[in-house]
């Protein structure tokens, strides 16, 4: 194509999709050819007239990382800002209050509620529910005919614990449950009366599932840990569940996860205190206590702080015509893991004070 700048001239679109150095050296050479062909203006500043376009044009400039990063920032704003709005007060509230309106206009379309009520919207095909329900005679006798005593283990892998024992709805007491926990030497009646009475957090939550043997109206672990400290009670017998996250965290600072237990079981947040004093004559004039509130879970555990417990496991429901209870003694030191989708847990003291550690735990069960 000839242009009139002369023969050769490429199109400017063509030079448009040049970097500019190309650019450049495109008109040098052409400003070249013309000044040989004496095409060029004369006079120097006819000259500059003629390139002053070129000039005040420019380069092309490419992002360098500056305007990068400034891009990327804002492309972050952007994308956090609607989370800020959301998290905003007013601005959640207005979002919340659309969304439920708009569910509200939905429902005589379409019953979003059968999905909302549902715990699980897609069926995971490796979990098997064995509920209560699912206990059968045949699974009492077999249990009863099989396991005439509760078997104590030491140094026991938790597969195995898993495998033969919980999941067969077996109880068995490890003896060397508790030995490295701190609480097994610093929990006694004096300390934990400190602890309650002078731990912020301790002091200012509200415990759950409160019971003692004076039926207090106070139901506060502090007040009659003071009663017991002052000796104003001959004989007692008091426990609750550290419910509270924080108030759980701080008891749960002086023992560890129980090593006998396998990682596919969750334990709860909560943990539960239970101590007693046995009466004058021994444990045949103490009743027995019992430990509710499971929450649903399939196991609990307890662990001997101080003294010693008799802990009776109690058949459940459909098993309790065909099963006796077991009775064991705990020791400082161990540690009883019932199932209790089966059993039932009470205890009374067989020492002078008693006190122990427990906690519930869960797991997803399966056919095997």
């Amino acid at each position: 194509m000839v242009g009139r700048w002369g023969r050769g001239f490429e199109p400017v679109s063509e030079l448009r999709s040049l970097p500019f150095a190309r650019r450049l050296a495109y008109f040098d050479g052409e400003f070249e050819r013309l000044r040989r062909e004496r095409r060029l203006p004369a006079s120097s500043s006819a000259r500059l007239r003629a390139l002053e376009p070129l000039l005040r044009r420019g380069p092309s400039r490419s992002p360098g990382p500056r305007s990068a990063l400034a891009a990327g920032a804002l492309l972050l704003l952007l994308l956090l800002l609607p989370g800020g709005l959301l998290r905003a007060g007013p601005a959640a509230r207005f979002l919340s209050f659309c969304g439920r309106a708009l569910l509200i206009q939905l429902l005589p379309y379409w019953d979003w509620t059968l999905y909302s009520n549902t715990d699980c919207l897609i069926r995971n095909p490796y979990y098997f529910v064995r509920g209560l329900e699912s206990l059968q005679l045949t699974d009492c006798i077999n249990v009863c005919q099989k396991y005439p005593t509760v078997e104590s283990v030491q140094k026991v892998d938790p597969k195995v614990v898993l495998q033969k024992y919980l999941r067969q709805n077996l109880p068995l007491v490890i003896t060397d449950g508790a030995e490295e926990w701190v609480a097994l030497r610093d929990f006694t009646v004096p300390f934990l009366t400190r602890l309650f009475s002078g731990h912020p957090v301790l002091q200012n939550t509200i415990v759950c599932s409160y019971w003692d043997s004076q039926d207090s109206l106070e139901k506060s672990p502090s007040v009659f840990l003071e009663k017991i400290h002052h000796q104003r009670l001959a004989h007692w017998a008091v426990q609750w569940k550290n419910c509270n996250k924080a108030a759980a965290k701080v008891i749960r600072g002086f023992y560890l996860r129980p090593y006998f237990l396998p990682a596919v079981v969750e334990l709860a947040e909560s943990n539960w205190l239970l101590m007693a004093a046995q009466t004058e004559n021994g444990g045949t004039g103490d009743p027995f206590v019992k430990v509710g509130d499971h929450d649903g879970d399939l196991l609990i555990w307890i662990a001997q702080l101080q003294g010693g417990f008799e802990v009776q496991l109690l058949p459940k429901d459909l098993c309790a015509n065909n099963c006796t209870h077991y009775t064991l003694w705990l020791s400082p030191g161990e540690a009883v893991a019932v199932p209790l989708q089966m059993w039932e847990v009470q205890y009374r003291p067989s020492s002078a004070t008693a006190i122990g550690l427990a906690a519930t735990g869960n797991w997803l069960q399966d056919s095997r």
